[in-house]
């Protein structure tokens, strides 16, 4: 690894401001756009809650639109700092988000999709320790396509390179181990994880008798 062995991590959220009608448009048949707002309000809670374990007084959030910081800084809690995300296009906006935290001083840099219902302790751990391993980034991939986490210890400009048609699709591991093998990288590759994304995936976590209760008030019970 080229980071500094001797500096902790950081944390960077990357989050579309929770507004109704915006996001998780898949999901309004079960949730409507108030639900869907709710829901990624809660998500990004919940991510920077994560971080702030992980990298305590080194979590960012980028977010988007840009008009976006008055009610992202009212929906989290004060430290965390706030950037709107700049660049082209998704890989685009990575890259200047990663460059920003590792402007800051920081170590290894995660980057993370508020997606998942359950971000765990053990997620960060295992990118951190693929990276300590000697990889040059590990990756978290979702069932059906994109990635919810990404550790890197140094910029990845060939990685962020990828096409944005790339990273949400179905191919976005091939492509990403193919532009490392390429690049001479080394990828460790974390457990597969479901997204909720679509209706499907709402079903499947309200059979979840973990489910956050913050989302189970959301989502709805196993019985809904």
């Amino acid at each position: 690894m080229s980071g500094d062995p001797a500096a902790g991590p950081a944390v960077v959220v990357m989050a579309g401001a929770p507004r109704p009608g915006q996001v998780r448009l898949a999901l309004e048949p079960l949730l409507g756009p108030e639900g869907c707002a709710a829901l990624q309000a809660a998500l990004i809670v919940a991510a920077v809650r994560w971080g702030q374990k992980i990298a305590p007084g080194c979590v960012q959030v980028a977010y988007d639109p840009p008009d976006a910081a008055p009610e992202m800084r009212a929906l989290l809690p004060s430290g965390v700092a706030l950037f709107a995300q700049n660049g082209d296009g998704f890989g685009g906006r990575l890259a200047d988000a990663t460059v920003r935290a590792f402007g800051h001083g920081a170590g290894p840099v995660l980057v993370v999709w508020p997606d998942l219902p359950h971000l765990r302790p053990a997620h960060a751990a295992a990118a951190l320790g693929d990276l300590s391993a000697g990889c040059d980034i590990s990756l978290g991939p979702v069932i059906d396509g994109g990635l919810y986490v990404i550790a890197i210890d140094r910029p990845q400009p060939k990685l962020f390179a990828l096409p944005d048609h790339v990273w949400c699709g179905p191919d976005v591991m091939t492509m990403a181990l193919t532009t490392a093998r390429e690049a001479e990288l080394e990828v460790g590759i974390l457990r597969l994880e479901r997204a909720l994304h679509h209706p499907a995936d709402v079903r499947a976590a309200r059979a979840d008798p973990t489910l956050p209760p913050e989302l189970v008030s959301i989502l709805g019970s196993r019985a809904a």
